[in-house]
């Protein structure tokens, strides 16, 4: 228990093990890390064994390339394995929802309960044109700040910024952009009928990604699926606002 190194498809990363009960899974997004979820995750582990991990490209993982979303997948499989975990509760934000629906589709025995914040289910024109502009001009990386926080957030540069603009800063902007590919190319609406646990969808109610009407059609693609819509919240849902969104996880 506690934070140590693993081997994931033959890639070092770095996990976080904490708390006791019923396991869930923390699946962070581009360009982040496994702090991201800190707040949620100091929350979650009262009462659950929380389980979060650098993603390859991103943190300590941050030399394994991405190749694709099947690669990022078996890794999360690999590490349920690896703590011997026969099924999860898992979390997923964005690239995170992205690998966790594939995860799902392709191994519904090990998902009990999945939850999905700022996802998307279908291909993006909007990420695929991040990814673009990142790889063309790297002060693109900038402009994401304005579309996470508002000014105000900005100008107090409270925690959740600097954390956040840190990020930006150490993770190579290659990586980033491949995994906007990943989030823009996943296609799996057609696909969750198929899934039987219940699924949570959270979308920030200004995301300007993720939008709110694609998270409700993903939603409504399941038979247990149920919508949550955060007000004033934008597409840093966990780091923004934690407290909101841990109840409706538990």
């Amino acid at each position: 228990m506690g934070e140590r190194q693993v081997e994931l498809g033959g890639a070092p990363t770095r996990v976080v093990d904490e708390g006791v009960g019923p396991v869930v899974v923390l699946v962070h997004a581009t360009p982040f890390d496994l702090d991201y979820w800190a707040e949620l995750a100091r929350t979650l582990s009262s009462d659950h064994r929380v389980v979060r991990y650098d993603l390859r490209g991103h943190g300590s993982a941050a030399a394994a390339p991405v190749p694709d979303t099947c690669r990022l997948a078996a890794d999360l499989v690999e590490l349920l394995d690896l703590l011997d975990v026969a099924s999860a509760h898992v979390v997923g934000h964005s690239l995170g929802a992205t690998i966790a629906q594939r995860v799902t589709l392709d191994h519904p025995d090990r998902v009990r309960r999945l939850s999905l914040l700022g996802a998307r289910a279908s291909p993006s024109a909007v990420f695929r044109t991040l990814a673009e502009a990142l790889r063309q001009d790297v002060a693109a990386a900038d402009l994401s700040i304005n579309r996470w926080f508002t000014r105000r957030q900005l100008e107090r540069n409270g925690a959740a910024v600097r954390y956040a603009r840190s990020m930006i800063e150490s993770t190579a902007v290659s990586v980033w952009a491949d995994g906007l590919d990943r989030l823009a190319e996943t296609d799996v609406l057609a696909d969750l009928p198929r899934l039987a646990m219940p699924v949570d969808v959270v979308v920030g109610a200004e995301d300007q990604g993720a939008k709110p009407e694609h998270g409700r059609a993903i939603a409504d693609a399941v038979a247990s699926g149920t919508f949550h819509l955060v007000p004033r919240a934008r597409a840093l849902l966990a780091l923004e606002r934690p407290d909101v969104v841990a109840p409706l996880l538990c």
